[in-house]
């Protein structure tokens, strides 16, 4: 029986890494460590998890509680490894119930991915552990089996070995434990939430994203000024960003957009280049990753065309968080119904959304995908400051540090 003991300690330890890395990354989406472990290189998928309502049960990170759930297994293991014979029944008997809710929580939480047409490489590494833990308990349970015990009488042996006067302290420091390791994980995600919420990038950080960003070859860019553009003609700095106006990524860009903006008024212009991660008018990305991208695209073309490109992108992403889920289904017009509802006649919606779908807005879309195709983007939002690139979002004050510097060099 040691031989499964062993086997199921070596998985609760892998899980325990994993579980803590998925809390961390939950309290800081935007790491260098999140965007190395989640996602399917388009967008942190991680960043999506935690803005998402299914991130959390109660305060806790849905991986919190597979950390408590890891803690007992690697405490019953160790037990039963170090104590005997006597705690490999109650043991297995302990890790059962474990094992199967976990299978059954990630089926929960699986079906969730699947609804939010994400993927976690972390995520289903977890479900790997948990499929092989029970592997692992049904082939220990057909061992003990072979000698004439079934599951009834296992737990019943259970309550007896809990009830032994001999066995209580053993018992008490194991519950005592479990209360140690729940309270630790709780006090750990509160921290962690603080640390989230009030870090601030050091010194060496920012040196460090400095060096990384003018050690970048500048590229010899020649696109045509986009008409979706935001910031002054003549600014100082120009900024390229071919963006998805469905990708949550991008509306991270557009909130760095503006604070940028607010540092470095009238010395700052940034031009938006439709890229689409729909395959329906992209032939550069080797999957559809949101629905109707194309027409949130030609939406926001046609905009551009009509003079209210900005106007229109702070309503979008003001509303973006409550128009998620119809934004995921793929039903983008939502948003921009209510927009033009809101701000003109209906009339004047019918003739912005006949522009919408007209030639000349898939063409202009066409257009900007093709440029984006052949300066070898491949990802959003792909950010071109004064012609270095940038794939993702770093952080504000990061982009901040560097603008400074290009303004200072002008």
């Amino acid at each position: 029986m040691k031989r499964y003991i062993i086997f199921i300690l070596v998985l609760s330890v892998i899980g325990t890494a994993i579980s803590f890395i998925l809390m961390y990354q939950h309290f800081f989406p935007n790491s260098d460590f999140a965007i190395a472990a989640c996602g399917n290189g388009m967008e942190n998928h991680c960043a999506v998890l935690s803005r998402s309502g299914y991130s959390a049960v109660f305060g806790l990170p849905v991986a919190g509680y597979g950390l408590i759930g890891y803690f007992i297994l690697i405490i019953t293991t160790s037990l039963a490894f170090a104590s005997g014979d006597s705690w490999h029944l109650p043991c297995f008997a302990f890790q059962v119930p474990v094992a199967v809710a976990s299978v059954l929580t990630d089926v929960v939480l699986g079906s969730i991915l699947i609804y939010l047409k994400l993927s976690c490489r972390l995520c289903i590494a977890t479900y790997v552990v948990n499929i092989l833990m029970c592997i692992l308990l049904f082939a220990w349970y057909l061992s003990i089996k072979e000698r004439g015990e079934g599951l009834g009488s296992i737990y019943r042996n259970l309550i007896s070995f809990a009830l032994d006067p001999h066995n209580r302290p053993a018992v008490a420091g194991f519950f005592f434990s479990v209360l140690f390791m729940a309270l630790f994980v709780f006090s750990l995600s509160a921290y962690l939430g603080v640390m989230g919420s009030v870090s601030e990038l050091s010194a060496v950080e920012m040196r460090k994203f400095k060096e990384r960003y003018y050690s970048i070859k500048q590229e010899d860019i020649s696109l045509p000024d986009s008409a979706m553009s935001v910031g002054e003609a003549t600014a100082m700095v120009r900024i390229i960003v071919f963006t998805d106006f469905l990708c949550p990524a991008c509306m991270k860009f557009y909130e760095v957009e503006h604070y940028l903006m607010s540092r470095f008024p009238g010395k700052i212009r940034v031009d938006y280049y439709s890229f689409p991660l729909d395959t329906v008018c992209n032939s550069h990305i080797p999957k559809t990753v949101y629905s109707n991208s194309c027409i949130a695209a030609q939406v926001f073309s046609a905009a551009a065309r009509r003079g209210i490109f900005g106007e229109l992108l702070d309503y979008h992403y003001g509303h973006y968080r409550e128009n998620l889920p119809r934004l995921q289904s793929g039903d983008v017009m939502a948003g921009f119904i209510n927009y033009f509802r809101e701000r003109s006649s209906n009339d004047e919606y019918k003739r912005f959304m006949q522009e919408t779908f007209s030639e000349a807005a898939r063409l202009s879309v066409h257009d900007n995908v093709e440029q984006g195709g052949g300066m070898r983007v491949r990802a959003v939002p792909t950010i071109f400051i004064n012609g270095r690139r940038l794939e993702g979002v770093p952080e504000a004050k990061l982009l901040e540090h560097v603008i400074s510097q290009e303004i200072k060099e002008q």
